[in-house]
């Protein structure tokens, strides 16, 4: 080998020695930096075939990361913040609903409120027993009415948090479009960009705290990255996300979506797979999911404790077609009743063995026809709608359209429904007629009572109307005590000149006794199997159905945190500065460099004894 070709190696050999000192300089600098990656550089030995010598290139800076504990963690990550997020508010709704057995919760409440009915029963004419009872019916009905309250402001803090997302979200896309813009400058330049992927890094990984993505690097090196769907965010340039809040998020009110804006102007609206992740996920799950179902079930238990005390019910009555033999045989029932839009005729019979149920809701708004089966919590029943208010002859024709072939219904002038069927073999057979109408005023007889009430419009009785978008919706919030009662507590024990514990032991058995079927989507029971039981026993489930909801999440963030803090070790260790191993390798280094110093410094010796000689 010439002088010139070692000293060409020798040259080459010290500039990688010089990089790779300042590389392993700055990884000891660095080491307690969070998100800085261990950088190396290394050599590509190069070789002359022309001058038969060698040098080494010197390349440029390499991270040391592992993709693949990369990927799991972020993915990780975004399980977390999804969990995390969506504990922090399940937490408000459990510790706002209490225990079962906590003074304040609606069980306990409940029970004060039967005691109440019980202490009253045993004296009706105390005046004192008639305050305590409708003084109790107040705290419970506040206690509903708030709890309810609570639920729509966590909704709407949800969506307030849902627009905070979205801005936070597009920020770091923007940071990730101007470190993008300054890696393909400093790659152009021939200069590393270790240092940029290490920032770009930490944005991708905030990114994925808040939304699930597909975070993927092409051949020609640059980022894309998309939902899970496949809706692009970033492809050179960023998408921009838009969403406007709805500060009066009411209760029946969908949420406004998040949308997807591309630089060209196309807008695509994120789905729910786009969401079941990240922070953002939780926050429309909660908004669109989880607390529309908490209300659901104040809204149910509500609406049934109103039903089930102002509720009348005629059971119907055998009767025939007036032959001997009768040649047609069923039940009738008195409808002259069914004035309310809600109040319901229920029709039972065998169709070779089979049982079956019909049910016909008043309303008084045709354009809801026909309705859906949801509207009564059977899930065995079909559902038709009856137009009132309506005269005899329209509401048998309606009844009689909607049964078909098979029946014979007849409605008289005073609201007689009689429903026959043939008495031949092997045909239909009746076995239950009942109408049910809510109770509208105090002053009545019997001793169902419209003791809770609708604040909404003028305040009256609590029916549940299919119009205006259901009474239902939202009772929670509006539930109160009838005025009446409030001023005038002795409505409790019936009539001033017949006063009684009839009222009071009926309102009673109505909430303890009583069995009724509750709306699956109340996210007590399901569809095919609703849950039955009585008023009490629900308040009950209300909160054991919260309690577990709660359980659930919060195990369920402390096992996404686990398993987030095994892959973080994982994918950290991958990358993590160990100071001890490059401080032997810092010596090693500088050893290298003396020892490339010493063969130049050899080579100029050699090559001033040359030019001594020449």
């Amino acid at each position: 080998m010439g002088l010139g070709a070692a000293l060409n190696a020798a040259m080459s050999g010290l500039s990688l020695t010089k990089a790779q000192l300042a590389v392993t300089s700055r990884n000891v600098a660095n080491a307690n930096v969070d998100g800085y990656t261990l950088k190396t550089i290394v050599g590509t030995e190069v070789h002359n075939t022309s001058t038969a010598s060698s040098s080494v290139l010197t390349n440029q800076v390499q991270r040391q990361v592992n993709t693949q504990l990369q990927s799991a963690y972020w993915e990780s990550l975004s399980d977390t913040a999804y969990a995390t997020q969506y504990n922090e508010y399940i937490t408000q709704l459990d510790q706002m609903f209490g225990k079962v057995g906590d003074p304040s919760s609606i069980p306990s409440l409940m029970n004060n409120f039967t005691n109440a009915l019980t202490s009253l029963a045993t004296d009706p004419s105390s005046q004192s027993a008639q305050d305590v009872a409708v003084n109790a019916a107040e705290e419970l009905s506040r206690s509903i009415n708030n709890s309810a309250r609570q639920v729509q402001e966590m909704r709407r803090d949800a969506d307030a948090g849902i627009a905070d997302e979205v801005t936070q979200v597009n920020s770091i896309l923007q940071e990730i479009e101007s470190l993008e813009d300054s890696i393909i400058v400093e790659r152009s330049a021939g200069r590393e960009t270790a240092h940029l992927q290490d920032q770009m890094d930490r944005q991708l990984e905030a990114l994925t705290e808040k939304m699930d993505v597909e975070i993927k690097q092409g051949s020609d090196g640059l980022l894309r990255i998309s939902t899970k769907s496949g809706t692009t965010l970033y492809n050179d340039r960023a998408s921009e996300l838009q969403f406007t809040p709805s500060p009066t998020l009411g209760v029946g009110v969908e949420g406004n979506p998040i949308e997807v804006k591309s630089r060209s102007g196309a807008v695509m609206e994120l789905s729910s797979s786009d969401l079941k992740s990240g922070s953002m996920g939780a926050l429309v799950e909660l908004r669109d999911n989880t607390l529309p179902e908490t209300q659901a079930r104040l809204d149910e238990l509500a609406s049934q404790m109103a039903l089930s005390l102002s509720q009348q019910t005629s059971e119907g009555v055998a009767a025939d077609d007036g032959g001997v033999p009768a040649a047609a045989t069923g039940l009738s029932v008195d409808t002259s009743q069914l004035q309310s839009s809600g109040d319901t005729i229920e029709l039972e019979f065998d169709v070779n063995g089979e049982s079956r149920k019909v049910t016909f809701v008043a309303v008084t708004d045709p354009s809801l026809l026909p309705l859906s089966s949801d509207v009564t919590a059977d899930s065995n029943d079909i559902v038709h709608g009856i137009v009132i208010p309506a005269t005899s002859t329209s509401l048998e024709s309606q009844i009689s359209s909607a049964l078909g072939s098979g029946f014979d219904v007849s409605v008289d002038a005073a609201g007689e429904l009689k429903v026959l069927s043939p008495t031949s073999p092997g045909t239909i057979e009746i076995t239950g007629l009942t109408a049910k109408n809510m109770r509208t005023v105090t002053a009545a007889d019997g001793a169902e009572i419209p003791l809770f009430v609708d604040t909404k419009g003028d305040g009256g009785p609590y029916t549940g109307a299919l119009e205006d978008g259901g009474q239902k919706t939202g009772f929670a919030q509006r539930m109160t005590v009838n005025k009446a009662i409030v001023d005038d507590p002795s409505l409790l024990a019936g009539e001033p000149d017949k006063q009684s514990s009839e009222r009071a032991n009926l309102l009673k058995s109505r909430l303890t006794e009583t069995e009724y079927t509750y709306a699956p989507s109340s996210g007590i029971g399901a569809k095919n199997a609703p849950y039955v039981g009585t008023i009490s026993d629900f308040g009950i489930e209300t909160v054991v159905k919260q309690s577990q909801i709660a359980s659930a999440a919060t195990s369920a963030a402390s096992n996404s945190k686990a398993v987030t803090s095994i892959t973080k070790n994982a994918y950290e260790n991958s990358y993590k500065v160990d100071v001890d191993e490059e401080l032997v390798k810092l010596t090693e280094l500088q050893n290298a460099y003396a020892a490339n110093a010493r063969v130049l410094s050899a080579i100029d010796e050699m090559y001033d004894t040359l030019f001594r000689i020449a």
